[in-house]
């Protein structure tokens, strides 16, 4: 069973995991919640290259990976290709804003991606679209509110729809953080008729290209690097996720 790390600074890789477990149950997986060093959108491209590396050589330690997932759009933005170089026998999944898929369907002005101020600032999909003109939102701190309120997310409501009222002309909104999965619902309410796009499937998706085991039974270990009490909530977040389709 090939070993695969799930990483990201919080809650919002489980979307990933989630998707990727539906998808490919025939891994075993360890993931990893960088709590410590969140929100990974507001630190520099150079701090996030000395953080991942940091840990990867941490858990390479005790869990032989051979596969790498990034659910974090930040750190794929900023830290993949350094990585790729660095753990050369390692494969490297990353996760970007479903921009391609949301262009097949909507014009520019139609669209609104809403990331971190770091995957905005290095994604090079975001750089290639940015003279567009395509809707960028950079809502500070929004990762963490999220994580706080990760089981309540309907207290953000007011303070989104507020934050987003410049975008209702939109038809359509990416998630440019996987953070984000966890509040569609309040997207929804505050952009009316909006289709919402996300990286979660297609990660998945991606990581189906190494699947080569019939086994449905996978392995799953979930780690924290930082205040071990989320580790409980983080848990309890996966389990909270409809897990039907498994």
């Amino acid at each position: 069973m090939k070993k695969v790390l799930v990483l990201d600074s919080g809650s919002g890789g489980i979307n990933v995991l989630h998707e990727c477990i539906k998808v490919c149950p025939c891994f075993d997986y360890l993931f990893f919640a960088d709590n410590k060093n969140l929100p990974y959108g507001e630190k520099s491209k150079d701090e996030l290259i000395e953080i991942t590396r940091n840990n990867l050589n941490f858990i390479k330690s005790f869990f032989n990976f051979e596969i790498v997932i990034f659910a974090c759009n930040t750190i794929t933005a900023t830290t993949i290709s350094k990585m790729r170089e660095e753990f050369c026998n390692v494969i490297f999944i990353g996760t970007e804003p479903a921009i391609n898929l949301a262009l097949k369907k909507y014009k520019p002005n139609e669209i609104l991606l809403i990331a971190t101020e770091s995957t905005i600032k290095n994604n090079k999909l975001v750089k290639k679209n940015f003279n567009t003109k395509m809707h960028f939102k950079v809502i500070k701190n929004l990762p963490n509110l999220i994580d706080e309120n990760l089981f309540s997310t309907y207290v953000l409501q007011d303070y989104l729809t507020d934050e987003l009222k410049e975008f209702s002309e939109c038809k359509s909104v990416i998630l440019g953080c996987t953070h984000f999965h966890a509040i569609e619902n309040e997207i929804k309410n505050a952009l009316k008729n909006i289709e919402i796009f996300s990286s979660a499937k297609g990660v998945a998706n991606r990581l189906l290209n190494f699947c080569n085991d019939t086994n449905k039974n996978f392995n799953l270990q979930f780690m924290v690097s930082g205040d071990y009490l989320d580790l409980q909530k983080f848990y309890a977040y996966f389990n909270y996720i409809d897990l039907t389709n498994l």
